[in-house]
């Protein structure tokens, strides 16, 4: 459950992201399928990560979709505790936070361009 609050923190943290960079709410919902189906369908659920290129495998890494598969993959299919999991949680927390902080900074920027 706490992986998948993680998770939701992540696509909050994106969809803030993207609101900063697109003008309107129908740039934002193209600019948001333009991110988010091939992050997910390149996350390794549909297409595993060893089929990929090399190069395509080592991008995804910084996705926090494929960690999001990994550790979930584990803990259902192979009742992983979180002691097997934490870098991954890590991993998914680390880049949220990331885009979380790149939204405001974003976000900032915007308000002072506005009020000069």
């Amino acid at each position: 459950m706490f992986g998948t609050v993680l998770y939701l923190f992540f696509a909050t943290a994106i969809g803030l992201f993207l609101g900063t960079i697109a003008r309107s709410m129908p740039q934002l919902g193209l600019l948001y399928m333009l991110v988010a189906v091939p992050m997910n369908i390149l996350s390794g659920n549909a297409t595993p990560l060893e089929s990929m290129p090399r190069w395509l495998a080592m991008i995804m890494q910084a996705v926090p979709s494929t960690h999001f598969v990994s550790f979930a993959q584990a803990i259902l299919y192979r009742g992983a505790g979180f002691d097997m999991v934490w870098q991954q949680f890590l991993a998914v927390a680390g880049i949220a936070a990331l885009f979380l902080v790149l939204s405001l900074v974003r976000f900032r920027a915007a308000l002072n361009s506005a009020s000069s």
